[in-house]
């Protein structure tokens, strides 16, 4: 079997992995195509990476003594499937408060402490799955993460209230988070550094400048900061009306942060070059951090014919080609790269 790993210093494509051994509740699935993105690149966590899938499901392990919800799961044999990287222990106070993506003790796949996607197989448990409708193919599904990041922007900030939203960024994340926002708010605007976003946000119906032209005149109701940057959230600032909401929507590490443990503080990155708050004080504006709604919700994001992710898709390559897809990703004037397996 082969499997992408990320040794410590290294991607490498191994071609003797041994097949994952499922645990109680647990799938085995087969990876049609996974999306390449920047945090697959290693550098907090040795071992297969990749996080954002759509797939088929191979084999499945559920016990005699299963709860009903779980025996329904026999179902997704031999169907295709989306999951949520995010693995959780379902028993701790946020698992028990309803809040599973801030899990105690979670993990993430192909992140941390849980092997990913890029392989041949990869385990994943049956709970993280959701059937994909016959109507949405798998260039589209592949997308349902970022999909689900978007449509939590909306819920967070009841974007069909506002009166000015500003989208920060080139990468998908924000083209996607700027198409589901737009469906809620006609005054949705993207700024942009690379130029040919310009031409998809023409096609698409969106407002878009470039990020050097517009006047930092503090008078955004929302803005959305897409680049994981200290430049972002700089300009974020600058836009943003008094009293305003700054959503976070990238984190400036690419890999999740480890649950229950405290920030370094001599931690290297994009936010290491330090940042003025005192916009945000004197103006009282909001700061939110900003991840990801459900899986489904994603999911059902795609399903409007209004978002479009295919043309988004500006490199294809092989699962042989991994180390070389995953780079390519991490290009500017890429917006997402695909990996068939």
């Amino acid at each position: 079997m082969r499997a992408v790993r990320f040794d410590g210093e290294f991607l490498r494509v191994a071609t003797d992995a041994i097949d994952p051994v499922l645990g109680s509740g647990e799938a085995l699935v087969h990876p049609m195509r996974v999306l390449a993105s920047p945090a697959d690149s290693g550098g907090k966590w040795a071992g297969v990476v990749g996080h954002q899938f759509v797939g088929v499901v191979k084999k499945i392990n559920i016990p005699a003594d299963a709860s009903p919800l779980m025996l329904a799961r026999k179902s997704l044999l031999n169907k295709r499937v989306v999951g949520s990287p995010t693995i959780v222990c379902t028993h701790c106070d946020m698992c028990r408060a309803g809040l599973p993506s801030h899990c105690r003790a979670r993990r993430v796949m192909g992140l941390s402490s849980r092997d990913g996607c890029c392989a041949d197989l990869f385990s994943i448990p049956l709970a993280n799955l959701i059937e994909v409708p016959s109507s949405i193919d798998d260039d589209r599904a592949v997308f349902s993460l970022l999909a689900a990041g978007a449509v939590q922007a909306g819920q967070m900030m009841r974007a069909a209230s506002k009166s000015y939203i500003t989208v920060i960024g080139d990468s998908s994340l924000a083209l996607i988070t700027a198409q589901v926002l737009a469906r809620q708010n006609k005054s949705t605007r993207l700024l942009y550094a690379q130029p040919d976003r310009a031409r998809l946000c023409e096609r698409w119906g969106i407002k878009s400048r470039a990020i050097e032209e517009p006047g930092r005149r503090q008078d955004q109701d929302v803005v959305v900061e897409c680049t994981g940057s200290a430049k972002g959230l700089r300009l974020a600032l600058q836009f943003v009306r008094p009293r305003g909401v700054v959503l976070l929507k990238s984190s400036a590490a690419g890999v999740p942060f480890p649950p229950g443990q405290a920030h370094a503080d001599d931690v290297a990155g994009p936010w290491a070059e330090g940042i003025d708050l005192t916009p945000a004080i004197v103006n009282e504006v909001q700061i939110l951090g900003c991840r990801e709604a459900s899986i489904a919700d994603g999911l059902g994001a795609l399903t409007d014919a209004g978002v479009d992710v295919t043309s988004l898709i500006t490199k294809r390559m092989k699962l042989d080609d991994a180390p070389a897809a995953i780079a390519a990703a991490m290009c500017p004037d890429q917006i997402a790269v695909l990996m068939d397996v």
